[in-house]
């Protein structure tokens, strides 16, 4: 494992040294450049927790992965770069009132100057950017994001959407291991109930919108355009090498 080739497979060629802004960068980067996919899931390709592993098909074979396998990964990276990176997890909202699997999330805080942001490269379209855990609204291309505690102890990722603010996902500060993950890393990939045995998703961020990929379509957002078009299974393998650089 080598930061320096990380560090390149994400297209960052110099850093700064200014904690909150590298930061930014980092982020930014890391999800234009790693799409989140569950192409191992659907073809029953086993994902364990090796950070090896992990690493050697991220960076050496210039693939993606879900939250595990993305912010797992990052979360090493931060810490070689001498951040201080905690590794928390989350429950993902599925409506109002309504949670995926309770802590099933893996996520990241990094402290900065005793202020703690959330920094997250393992969720598909979400915040593009640290975001802090006061209450300060945070805007990109993707749309307007914040964050509210809801008690002493959770806080509630939201994006406005209809004039409203909805939850993303709930998460507290407790630390986790990374060996936390590995019963519902597991569950997530071979249970049927799981949202990723049951359709191919490949998505990745782009300067000014989003390319999704899913077991029918191909949609593209551009600002405010969006597209939305069938493929044919032939064409499967071109569309990943063209919008993903997935061989």
């Amino acid at each position: 494992m080598n930061m320096n080739h990380y560090l390149q497979r994400i297209g960052i060629h110099s850093l700064t040294g200014e904690k909150e802004q590298d930061l930014r960068s980092l982020q930014r980067q890391h999800l234009y450049t790693v799409p989140f996919e569950n192409l191992d899931v659907i073809n029953s390709v086993p994902i364990k927790l090796n950070l090896t592993n992990i690493y050697h098909k991220i960076v050496n074979n210039e693939r993606g992965g879900f939250c595990y396998e993305l912010n797992g990964l990052f979360n090493w990276l931060l810490e070689k770069l001498d951040y201080k990176v905690t590794m928390i997890s989350a429950t993902i909202s599925t409506g109002k009132n309504q949670w995926y699997k309770a802590n099933s999330h893996l996520t990241n805080l990094v402290t900065i100057n005793e202020r703690d942001y959330l920094v997250d490269v393992g969720c598909g379209d979400t915040v593009r950017s640290p975001i802090l855990l006061t209450g300060e609204i945070v805007e990109d291309i993707s749309g307007k994001y914040r964050i509210q505690a809801v008690d002493d102890i959770f806080f509630d990722l939201q994006k406005h959407m209809n004039n409203e603010w909805n939850t993303q996902f709930r998460f507290s500060k407790t630390p986790r291991e990374y060996d936390f993950f590995n019963e519902i890393c597991h569950w997530n990939q071979t249970n049927p109930q799981s949202k990723f045995t049951q359709q191919t998703i490949v998505t990745i961020a782009t300067p000014n919108g989003r390319v999704t990929v899913t077991d029918e379509h191909i949609i593209i957002t551009n600002d405010d355009q969006k597209s939305k078009q069938a493929y044919s299974t032939s064409e499967f393998n071109t569309i990943l090498n063209y919008y993903f650089d997935i061989n």
